[in-house]
């Protein structure tokens, strides 16, 4: 199947990220598009902010936006698309129920939840009102209740009314995602090993297209890492993180290839279960721009990325007020937007800025459309985050000539060893040790800005990682129907 200038059609699907918010992953999207325009792209994003209006990034005239699935939109689900008579969906909660939770349920049993979801789309708003199928919803949680395990965790402790609430309204969530249509395609291309996956599950259950899925984060353990930090009860936290893990599952076993961004994701992918075989490492890249120049000495610590709980923003500003103590010239300066959905936290970080006394010491910017020019005026870039793939932010760093500290997660230690300071995730110590030694001594920090340089024109450029996506989209998608 061919557009009409006898293109490849790939179906991108996102997560909360291209084209409607900025950062790593939404800049990744947006260069794979631009970088492969042989290819008629479709993108179809899923959200949960119905208050989106303008996308934060303009598609290129090969690429056209296939919808938006916005979970919290008050509007019903799609109509059938053909005529014939409706079957009793009074059970379908308490059968996602059962697909998620069950130990006895694997992926195929969810996708067979989800594509019924898309053969009756007019239903599924139906469903999750009746009262029968609440009834019905809580007698599968009875069931499996009974079902669980001799020495289960605590956080399996049998569901609450509020928990499971909660999970009904998570479900109907899941029915509306997988019941919006997507159009035909050759190739079904994944963002993320979560909810992004759901329509490409249906897709490719229904039409047997190919499914390319790359992981940026390895999306179980940040699902794991989101909830431990939430301020929910263990039910919730049970709930979410089986959600997290049987979407990941299913995105895991139906994706003909597995392209993790770091060979530190591929560890991971392994040990879920991901079969060897599927997986091929496809690094993230920059383009570095002539040759880098001396850091400017003017003590300037720079960081780049959204602000978001992954990125550990409490961090930062603790090894700010550190390294301010020790030296009162150092200015620290943020670039980035508060993540969507991450108000509260946003908020606390303002919060912990002016109880830590920072003033003007550490400023937060908002987003840069320049992260190459906020960078290269800095003497070094810090990031502090406790999951990451192959952040784009320190490749940025390294392509101007940047020494970075950083946390040694996903694939950072692999590319900053040599290039930089790594430490443990929120050792404020031993960042605050680092940022200071690579300040005292620019020598040493122009040194290792060099060798930063020298490997992402070896290992990590946009040219590098074009030429592996357009090789597996010919190899998956070149040869399908």
């Amino acid at each position: 199947m061919r557009s009409p200038r006898g293109a490849l059609r790939v179906l991108l699907t996102t997560e909360g990220t291209y084209p409607y918010a900025v950062g790593g992953v939404s800049s990744w999207c947006d260069t794979i598009i631009r970088g492969l325009p042989e290819i008629d792209w479709w993108v179809l994003p899923v959200t949960a902010a119905s208050r989106f209006s303008q996308p934060a990034f303009e598609l290129p005239t090969h690429a056209a936006l296939a919808g938006v699935i916005d979970l919290w939109s008050r509007e019903a689900p799609p109509q059938r698309p053909r005529p014939g008579p409706l079957r009793s969906t009074v059970e379908l909660p308490g059968r996602l129920a059962r697909a998620f939770l069950s130990p006895e349920s694997g992926p195929q049993t969810l996708v067979e939840g989800l594509v019924s979801c898309r053969r009756d789309p007019g239903s599924v708003r139906a469903a999750f009102r009746s009262g029968r199928s609440w009834r019905v919803f809580m007698s599968v949680l009875r069931e499996l209740a009974g079902e669980r395990p001799a020495g289960a965790s605590p956080s399996a402790a049998p569901l609450d009314a509020l928990d499971a609430a909660t999970l009904y309204q998570t479900l109907y969530w899941v029915a509306r995602a997988a019941a919006r249509p997507a159009p035909p395609v050759d190739l079904l291309h994944v963002t993320a090993a979560g909810w992004a996956s759901i329509p490409a599950l249906v897709h490719k259950a229904l039409h047997g297209t190919p499914l390319l899925l790359t992981e940026h984060g390895v999306y179980v353990r940040e699902a794991y890492l989101a909830h431990a930090r939430a301020r929910s009860t263990p039910g919730v936290r049970f709930l979410g993180t089986r959600v997290a893990q049987a979407l990941a599952r299913a995105a895991y076993s139906a994706a003909d290839l597995v392209a993790p961004v770091t060979d530190a994701n591929a560890v991971w992918e392994r040990r879920l279960g991901v079969d060897p075989g599927k997986i091929r490492v496809i690094y993230n890249g920059v383009e570095p721009g002539g040759l880098p120049s001396a850091p400017p000495r003017t003590s300037t610590v720079v960081s780049v990325g959204r602000i978001d709980p992954l990125k550990d923003l409490y961090t930062m500003l603790r090894v700010a007020a550190e390294v301010v103590s020790r030296l009162p010239d150092v200015r620290f300066v943020h670039y980035g937007p508060v993540a969507e959905g991450e108000e509260a936290y946003g908020r606390s970080c303002r919060a912990l800025h002016a109880e830590l006394g920072l003033g003007d010491s550490f400023r937060f910017l908002g987003p840069t459309d320049h992260p190459d020019e906020v960078v290269r005026a800095s003497d070094l870039v810090l990031m502090t985050s406790i999951s990451e793939g192959l952040p784009l932010a320190v490749l940025d760093a390294l392509a101007v000539g940047r020494p970075v500290v950083a946390t040694g997660v996903g694939g950072v230690r692999d590319v900053v060893r040599g290039c930089g300071i790594v430490a443990p995730p929120g050792d404020v110590p031993a960042l605050a040790d680092a940022v200071c030694a690579l300040l005292g001594n620019p020598e040493l920090a122009w040194r290792l800005g060099r060798r930063g340089f020298a490997r992402v024109r070896r290992r990590f450029t946009r040219d590098a990682c074009l030429s592996g996506y357009r090789a597996v989209v010919s190899e998956l998608a070149g040869h399908s129907p």
